[in-house]
């Protein structure tokens, strides 16, 4: 009986678990190890910062769920692999010392580098946890007039949840907005392709943020922030209020020391998400090494190659399988700006761009029925 461990709980540990338990039922043992108990189900945090859904919408119990799949779990942080000992040093309320695998998937996700801009923590909201996002909200529904920016720090890989706040908050102020009483801005590191991974988005989201009437900035990478002023490194001062940002990410630190990351400490992977220079170890979702912004339904995807390559490990045959990485994803807008967009960033002729009110309905849909088959088991 092989021992597969994995760690982290978010999109990419929990989907490679369950597939895992699907295909290979009860033949191995198959342990997750997470520091946090709850799933937190990131695309919805934008409507619950303006109170369209409720935190039970958009978490579930991380327990309960692999207990139904006979998935072990433990609470604990990794601290350190050795992969020339196949063991995981973990920490947490229960149990503290190292666990042995035979097959390792990384799924730790990605770490807010929030130091990396001078100000953010005293000054910036962000929507990346529960608490940050009604912490927002909160501040949202006490706004009564200025300037509100919303933006992506470089390095920050999410740019939808950015687009989508700038709309929530177009409708939620339009009569404001109309008179002048408040002033909304969006902000990008570099270009709108850039954001995207390549895809060229540009003219129809320039086209919806017009019609919002959001003043869209580009080549604005945020390095300082004061009370009242963001900063950029190639000299912009812009005044504002109210502000939320997506900052930096990089990845695991204590993974640097095992020489299988890159120099933002994201997990060096081949197509078939294997880790680099390592044995019988995968990686999967936002601690990846790759390129373009950093969504779930990659993190899906990898966790379902993933699991069919040490499917095949197990069975001794070569792994074969190999991700596609691509972005597929909707900018819900609040109505007919909403856009979809399906684009092959390693190749550029899979591309797909629409826009119309039905694209925010599948994606309210599409949440409502993952958060359902998941959640609930």
């Amino acid at each position: 009986m092989a021992n597969i461990l994995i760690l982290g709980g978010g999109f990419g540990g929990l989907i490679t678990a369950e597939e895992l338990a699907k295909k290979i039922g009860d033949e191995h043992q198959i342990t997750l190890i997470s520091p946090n108990r709850n799933f937190t189900f990131y695309p919805a945090l934008v409507q619950l910062a303006f109170g369209a859904c409720s935190v039970e919408d958009v978490q579930f119990d991380l327990v309960h769920k692999l207990r139904e799949m006979n998935v072990r779990f433990i609470q604990a942080e990794m601290i350190r692999i050795d992969p020339a000992a196949q063991t995981v040093r973990i920490a947490g309320p229960d149990i503290r010392g190292d666990i042995s695998y035979d097959h390792l998937v990384i799924a730790t996700g990605r770490r807010l580098a929030t130091e990396k801009v001078s100000g953010f923590f005293d000054h910036a909201h962000h929507l990346l946890g529960v608490k940050a996002a009604m912490k927002f909200g909160e501040a949202v529904d006490s706004f009564e007039e200025g300037t509100i920016i919303v933006g992506l720090c470089q390095d920050g890989r999410l740019p939808v949840p950015v687009c989508e706040t700038a709309f929530a908050l177009a409708n939620r102020f339009r009569e404001k907005i109309d008179n002048g009483a408040i002033r909304l801005k969006i902000v990008f590191p570099g270009s709108l392709s850039e954001a995207f991974g390549g895809a060229a988005i540009h003219k129809k989201l320039e086209a919806a943020f017009a019609k919002h009437k959001i003043n869209l900035i580009y080549d604005v990478p945020i390095n300082e922030i004061r009370k009242g002023v963001l900063k950029s490194s190639n000299g912009h001062e812009i005044e504002f209020n109210l502000l939320m940002l997506v900052p930096p990410f990089r990845g695991n630190a204590a993974l640097s020391e095992t020489g299988i990351t890159d120099d933002f400490d994201f997990v060096l992977v081949d197509g078939r998400m294997k880790v680099h220079r390592a044995d019988r170890m995968y990686s999967v979702g936002d601690i990846v090494a790759f390129s373009g912004p950093k969504l779930a339904h990659m993190a899906v995807e990898q966790a379902k190659v993933t699991a069919l390559n040490i499917e095949a490990e197990l069975i001794g045959r070569e792994p074969e399988k190999e991700y596609y990485h691509e972005i597929a994803t909707i900018i819900d807008a609040g109505g007919p700006e909403s856009i979809y967009l399906h684009y092959g960033i390693w190749d550029d002729n899979q591309y797909r761009l629409k826009k119309g009110r039905f694209w925010g309905w599948a994606k309210e849909m599409h949440d409502r029925t993952w958060m359902s088959r998941h959640g609930q088991g």
